[in-house]
């Protein structure tokens, strides 16, 4: 289940799936609506917090009380730019909370400071999500670092895993994902469109240095014929529903079918469908 906690952020990611000209005028979820939403999780399954900023909201730690009393069981998954928890302070107080099975998911567009603040639009983000993911990892927090795949940084991605694997050691994962073109990203679709055939070769360079380092790795978005197939266990399964995701019909004789993260239906009218290929 994913909830909007805020619709506020502090960057303006040019690749976000939401348009932001229009967010900003939205109000925030009503705390009644959240605890609402709370209470009628399906058990065990995760819930992501996502925004906006999530962190923002100034009751967020009402909101991650309130979803861990009511979902004891489920993974609560925070989905965030990272930058508030540059604050020691606030991760402190995060800390002092005691959660049980909650992962802080945070992402990072490049080894390159003036890279990912172009993409974020937010001069000092990189320094503050940097410095964000440091923090929680000395408190012990299961941080996961997601790297979405575009134009402009697709290249740098090896350099970027080396990055990582030099910084943050105690990562629970990392994990490339390809982008949904909606909201920003379809406005900006000529500055951050990118064939997946084409970043997929730069993607698994990235993930061999990481493996090599003892780090978990993944991709999402991914499908399975554009990839080697010593990578295909790292990207399998769907991670959204059907009403976000499709095959072509030509990907109906395809073996791998059923194990396919599908591609996200904003990309193939902006792709097409040449790259994809039935694997017999």
């Amino acid at each position: 289940m994913e909830w909007p906690v805020t619709f506020k952020c502090n960057n303006n990611c040019i690749s976000c799936i939401l348009d932001t000209r229009q967010t900003k005028y939205k109000g925030n979820p009503l705390m009644k609506q959240i605890e609402t939403a709370m209470g009628s999780v399906p058990a065990g399954e995760t819930i992501n917090l996502t925004g906006g900023e999530p962190t923002l909201r100034k009751e967020f730690f009402e909101v991650l009380d309130c979803a861990r009393k009511k979902n004891p069981d489920s993974l609560v998954f925070v989905v965030s730019n990272g930058r508030k928890f540059a604050n020691k302070k606030f991760v402190e107080e995060l800390s002092g909370l005691k959660l049980e099975n909650l992962r802080i998911g945070i992402a990072l567009y490049s080894h390159k400071r003036e890279m990912h603040d172009k993409i974020t639009r937010a001069k000092g983000s990189w320094l503050e999500a940097v410095q964000g993911i440091k923090n929680l990892l000395g408190k012990g927090f299961n941080v996961e670092l997601r790297i979405l795949v575009e134009k402009c940084n697709y290249r740098g991605l090896e350099e970027t895993s080396r990055f990582i694997a030099k910084n943050f050691i105690g990562l629970e994962r990392v994990v490339f994902i390809n982008l949904k073109y909606t909201g920003n990203a379809f406005i900006n679709r000529k500055k951050v469109f990118v064939h997946y055939s084409k970043a997929a070769p730069f993607a698994q360079k990235a993930v061999d240095v990481l493996r090599e380092k003892g780090f978990q790795a993944r991709l999402f978005h991914f499908p399975l014929c554009i990839i080697e197939k010593k990578y295909r266990p790292l990207a399998e399964g769907t991670t959204k529903g059907e009403l976000d995701l499709a095959l072509p019909k030509k990907c109906d004789s395809c073996t791998l079918k059923e194990k396919c993260p599908k591609i996200w239906k904003s990309y193939l009218p902006l792709a097409g469908e040449s790259e994809f290929k039935p694997v017999f």
